[in-house]
């Protein structure tokens, strides 16, 4: 069955200051179910899909026009990494933030990532560890220059390398699981800026450990940045936006 273009959501009834928005299923790949845990991932994210927000087989099927089938198994997956939480006999609902739901997003994501930057000192071609040093460098000229959503995007995409660099499906599957998690928990406020600049310094010696080959190096620096960033996160759940963060 094809599926329209974009899919109209509103928010939840108990959030009426939340606008209608939008999902894009976007174009799809080889998987209808990939093209619909895409959508649905992204749309949570970036909060068209907010904490709290019930989500139910049936009205994301109709709502996407397709079957229930890739989205009963896209719903799976989210479950699986804790981004859906039980809501009772309605089904499930975007999981709600909480300082131990926080904690535990980045205790996982500290052992995965850091275990990632490590395979991929060892196993990172040229093209790789160039790229990654490109991403790394591009994080900390937005960081500097004050630009947030240019930071942010590349914060993710270095990130996203990382486990690509890693060179296993499997691994890099659960960090993106691990990473959905802890986006989806995370405050949508404006980093603070020397944050940023700490974050994007951070991104320089993880991608400069791996271009010498240097596993523990990588794996120690990407340890001491996640576990940086959750002490940000974690200090003040309800901190005034100039004292969050992004990732």
């Amino acid at each position: 069955m094809s599926a329209p273009d974009t899919l109209a959501v509103t928010a939840p009834p108990v959030m009426p200051e939340l606008p209608v928005t939008q999902l894009t299923l976007g174009v799809r790949p080889d998987s209808l179910t990939d093209a619909v845990y895409e959508a649905i991932r992204r749309g949570i994210i970036d909060r068209r899909l907010p904490p709290g927000a019930p989500v139910t087989e049936a009205a994301l099927a109709a709502q996407l026009g397709v079957s229930k089938t890739p989205v009963r198994e896209a719903l799976l997956r989210l479950k699986d990494a804790g981004v859906i939480e039980p809501n009772g006999r309605r089904g499930g609902r975007v999981v709600q933030r909480s300082e131990a739901a926080i904690r535990r997003a980045y205790e996982v994501r500290e052992a995965l990532e850091s275990y990632a930057a490590g395979r991929a000192a060892e196993r990172a071609d040229a093209a790789t560890v160039e790229h990654l040093r490109e991403l790394a460098e591009r994080s900390c000229e937005h960081a500097h220059g004050n630009d947030v959503p240019a930071f942010v995007e590349a914060d993710g995409s270095f990130h996203e390398a990382i486990g690509a660099a890693a060179d296993n499906p499997l691994l890099a599957r659960m960090l993106d699981d691990a990473l959905t998690l802890a986006m989806t928990l995370r405050r949508r406020d404006r980093p603070r800026s020397t944050a940023s600049i700490d974050c994007a310094d951070a991104h320089v010696r993880i991608a400069a450990a791996i271009g010498r080959g240097d596993a523990a190096g990588a794996e120690r620096e990407m340890r001491g940045h996640i576990a940086f960033v959750a002490a940000l996160v974690l200090s003040n759940p309800e901190a005034r936006p100039r004292d969050t963060v992004a990732l």
